[in-house]
């Protein structure tokens, strides 16, 4: 009878270990993400007339002036897919649409409408102090489009993100090329930073580190070079609590990783919440880590 519960309880603990290793390898799943059909709203606009004309009085009134410029149309594409590609949990794959695949369901298929590839252009006159005529044109980039991203195995949407490649400012430069240069390298920050929000790096608080009084200054965590941890990594802190069967997370604190210690485990400095995340981890309170960029 002793070796029969021995041998169950070897067992069931199998069972458990299993488990727990599966869902911590699920919790950061790699999606592989691809291109599907990629268009351009303005590629066969053409402009009235009137439009032509109204956009000359335009620029002679106010030295300022916007042109559709289609040849950038395959650098927009480039710069999504190096947004794709740059994300923690995506990995860009273009060979996806086979169908073997597609098999597992949560790979992803981005269609790609690209709404607008400007330059705007700013000309300034002026007399110099031998009251010759100066001209000096600027030019700022624009590119905007729209993700739609589909489940690669059912077709479903699962969202709609919009980007823009202006920035938070505006900034001119001295050719239209340096301009949409420009634009593209912010465009394709803000596909990753999206997808970076949309499916964020999990982990948890195992085990306090330094600490000073009542504040925790440093803690670790179970995620490491597996998941893709990397030194610089900021990450918000939860406590998880179950209210009804719902979970409920409040936010304690910030963390970055200050050393990835081996596959599954880092070190990480507390920016924000010393105190309350000190008073969780000595209550026993369940603290998860999400990152935030």
């Amino acid at each position: 009878m002793k070796k029969l519960l021995l041998t169950l309880a070897i067992f069931f603990c199998c069972i458990v270990t299993a488990s727990s290793q599966d869902a911590q390898t699920d919790r950061n799943r790699i999606f592989r993400i691809t291109l599907g059909n990629v268009q351009y709203a303005h590629h066969d606009e053409k402009m009235s007339t009137g439009e032509a004309v109204g956009h000359v009085l335009s620029t002679v009134l106010t030295g300022q002036s916007t042109i559709q410029s289609t040849q950038y149309e395959e650098d927009v594409k480039n710069a999504v897919i190096k947004g794709l590609s740059g994300a923690h949990r995506f990995r860009f794959n273009n060979g996806l649409l086979q169908a073997e695949d597609v098999a597992e369901q949560g790979n992803i298929v981005a269609d790609v409408l690209i709404t607008n590839i400007q330059t705007k252009t700013n000309t300034r006159t002026w007399k110099d102090k031998d009251d010759k005529t100066q001209v000096s044109t600027t030019f700022t980039g624009v590119v905007n489009a729209m993700l739609t991203l589909k489940d690669a195995k059912m077709g479903e949407v699962l969202a709609n993100p919009s980007f823009d490649g202006q920035g938070l400012s505006l900034s001119s430069y001295a050719t239209s090329e340096e301009a949409i240069k420009s634009a593209l390298e912010r465009f394709s920050y803000h596909i990753t930073s999206w997808l970076n929000q949309y499916r964020p790096l999990q982990a948890n608080i195992i085990e306090g580190a330094t600490a000073k009084k009542d504040k925790q200054k440093e803690v670790y965590i179970d995620l490491g070079n597996r998941e893709g941890a990397y030194k610089g990594l900021h990450m918000a802190v939860y406590i998880i609590k179950i209210i009804a069967g719902r979970e409920a997370r409040s936010q304690v604190g910030k963390l970055k990783i200050e050393a990835v210690e081996g596959d599954d485990i880092s070190l990480c400095k507390v920016q924000h919440g010393g105190k309350d995340i000190k008073a969780a981890i000595d209550a026993g309170e369940h603290l998860l880590v999400i990152s935030t960029e």
